[in-house]
Parts: structure tokens; C-alpha cells; sequence
């Protein structure tokens, strides 16, 4: 969600990240939830990019995950293979996590 915000405000993580005194390495962190980020880092990305901050924390429908996905590949400017395979990684992870999440909820029925 922070990285679809950030791109439909035409915003590069080095451009976010100068506007609110992050590197463009820790935003791209964040987007990726590669790491552990404090929730004030969170809170100020989402806060300048005019995100509820809550919202972010919320179940999604794997449809609406997957839209997300969609929607931000294709506002991605500088698309290279590494970003397709990312992409298609996301999704892929998504359905089975999804997939996972929906064997669980049939055995403790």
C-alpha cells in the first residue's frame, strides 16, 4: 500500500526519502517489509504519503492484495526484469499464504 501511494504521487523512494529525511534503501526496506521497521518509521511514510495508518495493519482480501500488486507494477516507471520477477514473486506468495490461511481456517472448524 505504501509503495502503490508512493507511486500514484509520481514519488521515487530517493525523492521520499529526502522529503522526510529517510534513505531510499530504509523506504524501499519498508515497502518490501524485508525488515522489522519501528512503527514510527511506518507511521511517518504513511503520515506524509496521506495513508491511514491503520488502514495498513487491516486483513486485506486476497483479491484486493492482489489488485494492489497490480496497480502499482503498472505505475512503475523504471520496470526492469528484477521488478517484474518481484511482482510476480508477490503475487505468487500472496495465493499461498492465502491458500495457507484457508487450510487453517477449514481445520479448526
Amino acid at each position: 500500500m505504501l509503495r502503490l501511494a508512493r507511486l500514484k504521487q509520481n514519488l521515487s523512494q530517493h525523492s521520499l526519502g529526502m522529503k522526510i529525511d529517510y534513505t531510499s534503501t530504509m523506504i524501499g526496506r519498508v515497502e518490501r517489509a524485508e525488515s522489522v521497521s519501528g512503527w514510527d518509521k511506518i507511521y511517518v511514510i504513511s503520515r506524509f504519503l496521506r495513508i491511514d495508518f491503520k488502514s495498513l495493519f487491516a486483513l486485506k482480501s486476497l483479491e484486493a492484495l492482489l489488485l494492489i500488486v497490480d496497480e502499482s507494477f503498472n505505475l512503475e516507471v523504471k520496470l526492469t526484469q528484477e521488478k517484474i520477477d518481484y511482482y510476480n514473486f508477490l503475487k505468487k506468495t500472496l495465493k499461498v499464504q492465502y491458500e495457507l490461511l484457508e487450510k487453517e481456517r477449514k481445520t479448526k472448524r
